[in-house]
């Protein structure tokens, strides 16, 4: 009996510990239990917050992406330019990707995005009537003799104008706040274009774009509100026809886009001012400018239509160092239109047409390549011999054209045929100067292949005439130039 009570006791024992073990283990899996359960919790309420932060992203982005086209939109990058212009590739238009500017990155630990672009250019140049740079400067031809046959049947490569650009956006209560830089290798260099290192064949790099815009405000270097870029013919040749008008300044500008079709910019830009004497000094920089360039531009776009009216006011003045002062409110008024011929009847495709024409105190918005006397406004006499004192001063203004018509022989290859020319009022008074030229005429046709959707190759033909003042007695010359090469976009 005492044997059994205390095996019966000893059952109960055990009973009691598988018990309490049984206990603890049914407390440790509900314990696990709650711990997963709070996980799940967690990862759920991390997912939803994922979610939540993606569309919320996706939101931001959306908004960003339509101001950053609206802003782009109001700083002129139209859609279909011509990819060879150089000038036409600093904007970007639309997003690629759920973020920021196409093919950027977000800085860590920021809400800026960058965009690193630009393109590669090479092309070789054949002149067989006179070595005028590595841009048709016909406005820079010598009358025919000893020094023009020179340097006639030049060759040369160049890569100049080969562009880096670094661009960036960053999110605000105004709307995107972006910047814009670009430098590409066409900086000064003394003794001219040609005047490189004869080692290593070195350039000299120069700022291209520096500004950055909030809103519809832009502020720094950019093209000048006043050019028209828009309506300007594609060429291999940096500078294009005859006259044609291009600058970049510094400015402060402010875009108002009235609808979907048209947008008005005003600007404040950097004034410089040239003249001209009767000592032959040839495009001197004015030491006084009394105020600001004011700019003024309307562009009205549609699918079929480009069309650009702008003009500059401009006071240009002139101090000749003995307290003789002279200065003129003048100004310039450009038109241009570009047809998308298309939107007119499918059987154009791509093809259009378009052009430019401009007139009066233009100055320093047409490139010095026509001629040394062309950024110089305002000539000057101040007589040949004894005290250079200030006699007379007199406005030189300019008209000029420039046409073109783009046709796709297919989809990957194109032509355009363009025309320019160019006229500058000349002052009487000016002595006579081979380097000055009164009229300047060129005609072009190239032949362009894009070979993949970032790379053009092609070949490009220029005729060109300058006209001479009377009173040097020589009559109108003519000279031509060969370009081949392409551009890579990256």
């Amino acid at each position: 009996m005492a044997a059994h009570a205390q095996s019966a006791t000893d059952m109960q024992g055990q009973i009691n510990s598988l018990s309490a073990q049984l206990t603890a283990i049914s407390a440790k899996l509900q314990s696990v239990e709650a711990q997963q359960a709070r996980e799940r919790a967690a990862e759920q309420a991390e997912t939803a917050q994922r979610k939540a932060d993606a569309q919320s992203l996706e939101v931001r982005q959306t908004r960003e992406e339509a101001q950053i086209a609206a802003a782009n939109a109001a700083a002129a990058s139209q859609p279909g330019l011509a990819p060879l212009r150089a000038e036409q590739q600093s904007l970007n238009t639309t997003y690629v990707t759920k973020g920021v500017l196409p093919g950027s990155f977000i800085v860590p630990g920021t809400d800026t995005s960058i965009r690193i672009s630009g393109f590669v250019n090479l092309q070789g140049e054949y002149n067989p009537t006179e070595n005028l740079g590595p841009k048709f400067s016909i406005g820079n031809l010598d009358p025919s003799g000893p020094a023009r046959s020179a340097t006639k049947g030049d060759f040369q490569f160049n890569s100049k104008v080969s562009r880096l650009v670094v661009q960036s956006s960053t999110p605000s209560d105004y709307g995107p706040i972006t910047t814009n830089f670009a430098i590409d290798l066409w900086g000064f260099v003394n003794g001219g274009d040609y005047n490189q290192a004869l080692q290593n064949n070195s350039y000299s790099a120069r700022i291209v774009f520096a500004y950055g815009t909030i809103g519809p405000f832009a502020l720094g270097m950019m093209n000048s509100n006043f050019i028209d870029n828009n309506d300007t013919p594609e060429t291999m040749d940096f500078a294009g026809p005859a006259g044609l008008p291009a600058e970049r300044t510094e400015q402060l500008r402010y875009t108002w886009t009235a609808n979907k079709t048209s947008i008005v910019s005003l600007a404040a830009e950097n004034p410089q001012s040239g003249y001209q004497d009767t000592r032959d000094n040839i495009e001197v920089a004015s030491k006084t400018e009394p105020m600001p360039d004011f700019s003024l531009r309307y562009q009205y776009t549609t699918d079929l239509l480009h069309l650009q009216l702008s003009g500059v006011l401009r006071d240009i003045a002139y101090e000749d160092g003995y307290g003789h002062r002279s200065s003129h409110v003048t100004g310039a008024t450009i038109i241009g239109a570009q047809v998308n011929l298309g939107a007119l009847a499918t059987a154009f495709g791509q093809d259009n047409i378009g052009g430019q024409y401009w007139t009066g105190s233009i100055g320093r918005y047409i490139p010095d390549d026509f001629g040394g006397n062309v950024a110089s406004v305002l000539a000057v006499n101040n007589g040949t011999t004894g005290t250079p004192q200030t006699i007379q001063t007199k406005l030189q203004d300019d008209q000029g054209f420039a046409l073109y018509y783009q046709h796709f022989w297919m989809p990957t290859l194109r032509s355009t045929v363009t025309i320019g020319y160019n006229h500058d009022n000349l002052a009487a008074f000016l002595p006579a100067d081979t380097s000055n030229a009164v009229a300047t005429k060129t005609v072009a046709a190239n032949l362009l292949w894009q070979v993949v959707p970032t790379a053009d190759v092609g070949v490009e033909f220029w005729l060109g005439q300058k006209q001479y003042q009377k009173s040097t007695g020589v009559a109108p010359q003519n000279a031509a130039k060969v370009l081949f090469g392409g551009v890579w976009h990256f």
